[in-house]
């Protein structure tokens, strides 16, 4: 059985290559991919009007920041499951996205099998 099951996915991500490698990862294990947001207000605008069950967020993103967005889907809905993405892999801004309510975090460039173990992670920890 696919990990995803239909669970409504949104992706953000500044870089149009990332979007599509994580599109490709969540549609062949069944997720349903329901918006992608290149900048941080754009994500705040989607996760209002697609309430989606996953969110991967990138960090460094014009406009608004990926901790700051976070930070304001944590406050609006503490449950929700989000997965911050970077190329940083800095321990102290790590630190700091999982005690906002980030779930996980997954590395830059992506590798399937780990962004998919942190998805299950993530997804059982909601």
């Amino acid at each position: 059985m696919p990990l995803g099951s239909g669970q409504r996915v949104l992706i953000v991500d500044d870089s149009p290559v990332m979007r599509q490698m994580l599109f490709k990862m969540f549609e062949k294990e069944g997720f349903q991919v329901v918006g992608q947001a290149c900048d941080g207000e754009e994500a705040l605008t989607l996760f209002d009007q697609l309430k989606p069950d996953l969110i991967t967020l990138d960090i460094v993103m014009p406009k608004i920041r990926g901790t700051e967005v976070l930070e304001t889907i944590m406050g609006q809905n503490p449950e929700s499951c989000v997965i911050m993405a970077s190329s940083v892999s800095d321990a102290r801004t790590v630190m700091h996205c999982l005690k906002i309510g980030a779930k996980q975090y997954i590395i830059k460039p992506y590798d399937e099998e780990k962004v998919m173990a942190a998805v299950k992670k993530a997804m059982s920890l909601t």
